[in-house]
């Protein structure tokens, strides 16, 4: 065989083998193809997925069944955390939507928490659509991944877009209205409070004291200490000066904490939580209806503020969200 030939049946081969490769590659193993079909979930059963704890399924009315899908695409948010993270939960699922244009809907168990202290909430529930699909290729987690295409964006678990949230302040305090209990809970207090130091024109400034889990938690995330006893008298003595008739409302997940150090002839002040920390709806519903706010950390305490609508006097933790709120609205400063 000549040198020529050699090399013509090597060439014959080479293409032989080649077809050979592609065809065990096509045919006996498509699980490595890098493109594999969409798994597609219903979102009834999705919504589970979102939800901490699990709960009766329902049977969708048609007055609940919306007549199509969304077409492109929603929002929505997976739950976590106690009220404050699930308000921020809900208040980034609204502040998304806008932004995108985007759909936006809620798990119940969220709704469930919030619609025991808010009335007319705007974000339907998930089970409005229970009957559509969401394909797994077809979602992200973050407005940074969104593309503008189909795509459904999934916020997680304890997400705070508070930067998209502050665009349209006024809007989202529209969207939390408490229930009338609570407005009227919140303004027998304060009013009660105002006859207890014979006021007739005060000053009220709420401060919210997260203590608790966040004292680890503080360490753990950020190894930063909570705040001192310091912080609030700094704070206290900031408002004193620059208001008249100032009176202190005093919630916290410790108010025993709160009484034994912040206690003192020199300030009006009244602590309004219970000692077990149980009336959460009650203390936010008083500290929004406050003039001011004095707080630490934690999404309770800074939705209370921005409820509020007052100056916030803030604690400064490096690099955690409210004191990055701080630097960005005029209202708000922070306290070392």
């Amino acid at each position: 065989m000549s040198h020529a030939q050699q090399q013509h049946v090597l060439a014959i081969a080479i293409v032989l083998a080649l077809i050979v490769v592609c065809g065990i590659h096509v045919f006996l193993f498509p699980m490595y193809t890098s493109s594999p079909p969409a798994r597609h979930t219903k979102i009834i059963a999705y919504e589970q997925a979102l939800c901490r704890s699990s709960f009766k399924a329902i049977k969708i009315t048609p007055a609940e069944w919306r007549n199509s899908c969304p077409k492109n695409g929603i929002v929505s948010a997976a739950q976590g955390g106690r009220l404050g993270n699930q308000i921020w939960e809900y208040a980034s699922v609204w502040a998304t939507a806008r932004r995108t244009g985007l759909e936006p809907f809620m798990p119940r168990c969220i709704l469930k928490t919030l619609e025991e202290h808010f009335v007319n909430l705007s974000i339907p529930p998930l089970s409005y659509i229970g009957k559509c699909t969401l394909g797994g290729s077809q979602i992200v987690n973050s407005l940074g991944q969104w593309n503008n295409t189909d795509q459904n964006i999934i916020i997680p678990r304890h997400a705070a877009y508070w930067s998209l949230i502050l665009v349209w302040l006024d809007d989202v305090r529209r969207e939390f209205t408490f229930k009338p209990s609570l407005r009227q809970y919140a303004e027998m207090i304060l009013k009660r409070i105002a006859n207890r130091f014979n006021i007739i024109e005060p000053t009220y400034v709420g401060i919210h004291v997260r203590r608790t889990d966040y004292v680890d938690y503080l360490w753990q995330k950020f190894k930063v200490k909570p705040a001192p006893v310091r912080y609030y008298l700094s704070a206290m003595n900031y408002f004193n000066s620059k208001y008249q008739n100032v009176v202190f409302v005093v919630a916290s997940d410790s108010i025993a904490w709160c009484k034994y150090h912040l206690q003192s002839n020199q300030y009006k002040i009244e602590f309004v939580s219970d000692n077990g920390g149980h009336g959460v709806g009650k203390d936010l519903a008083v500290l929004s209806a406050c003039n001011h706010s004095i707080i630490d950390y934690g999404t309770y305490g800074s939705f209370a503020a921005i409820l509020a609508a007052g100056e916030t006097v803030v604690y400064n933790v490096t690099a955690y969200f409210s004191t990055m709120i701080a630097e960005v609205l005029p209202n708000w400063r922070v306290i070392s």
